[in-house]
């Protein structure tokens, strides 16, 4: 997805001269293009989030809309003070972009790991949060983050471990705060976001070898939501599965029991995320989201046992 970004952007900096990208010295063979022939608009702060987060607030302050890019466990937790004072409070136009998100990072051990990324985003007012799970979803993400005014976290992922695809048959047209169906079918409601999509897919097409056809649904973004438009897709099960590649806290689990909730309505909220603990080890991402139950096969074998 890093690829779509990078290219998406390059065609909008095209259009628009008052993008600007700032790099914490990351993006390497991704941001080269970029970097060429953007040259004035391309700053590398070096391995310095804090720092690439006020000057990122400072470039705002100057009237441009700014891209602040860096692995993802690093732009949010390490220098969440600058967001939240510099950028969020003053509601500034910067986008976070935050790359290798999840277990992505596999071999590098929880320092790396970005699992409560999403939780700290969405905790700050004026804060929109995005997780795109494909590669047109994060065209169109990309794209819509620079629709509004206002900071953005774009949460970027690796869709599976061979190559980021296409998961939707074709292009979605993507609102903010609104579902996508993946799939359609007369059984469970599987609701996914981000970097997940793809094994949530998985899961469905394991569940029609049962002959059970779930609905998938695709949240883009994770903040605002528009809770109406969601439950409204909620089917005659009276369970709703949420799969992320993020913690059970304050995740995507937490914001779709929050609206069952406020709404009293009789759904329970089956959160498949990873576990409230560090894993203190290193892995392939498959390896590591199994430690915290998240294979196909046992997912699937879960939601059959409710029907």
């Amino acid at each position: 997805m890093r690829d779509t970004f990078v290219k998406t952007l390059m065609g909008m900096m095209e259009k628009d001269k008052n993008i600007i990208v700032v790099s914490a010295d990351m993006g390497f063979n991704t941001f080269e293009p970029l970097r060429d022939k953007f040259k004035e608009r391309f700053i590398n702060t070096g391995v310095s989030e804090a720092n690439a987060a006020g000057v990122s607030a400072g470039l705002a302050l100057s009237g441009y809309t700014v891209f602040l890019y860096a692995q993802a466990s690093f732009v949010t937790l390490r220098c969440f003070e600058q967001i939240r004072l510099d950028i969020a409070s003053n509601n500034l136009n910067v986008k976070i972009v935050g790359t290798s998100s999840g277990f992505t990072l596999s071999q590098y051990g929880v320092s790396h790991f970005a699992l409560e990324d999403v939780a700290a985003m969405r905790s700050l007012p004026n804060m929109t949060v995005m997780c795109p799970g494909d590669l047109y979803e994060a065209e169109e993400i990309t794209k819509l983050s620079c629709s509004f005014k206002g900071p953005a976290y774009i949460r970027i992922g690796r869709t599976n471990s061979d190559k980021d695809i296409f998961i939707h048959s074709k292009k979605p047209k993507i609102k903010i705060g609104e579902p996508i169906f993946v799939t359609k079918g007369n059984g469970p409601i599987i609701i996914s976001t981000g970097s997940m999509l793809f094994f949530a897919k998985e899961v469905v097409k394991k569940l029609q070898l049962k002959n059970i056809r779930a609905s998938l649904i695709s949240l883009p973004t994770v903040k605002p939501l528009n809770p109406d438009k969601i439950l409204k897709l909620f089917g005659k099960d009276k369970i709703v599965y949420v799969l992320e590649e993020h913690t059970a806290i304050g995740g995507l689990g937490s914001v779709i029991s929050d609206m069952v909730t406020d709404k009293g309505l009789p759904y329970g909220v089956v959160k498949m995320s990873t576990k409230d603990k560090f894993l203190h080890v290193s892995g392939s991402r498959e390896y590591l989201l199994g430690l915290h139950g998240l294979t196909v096969n046992r997912v699937a074998t879960l939601i059959m046992k409710d029907r």
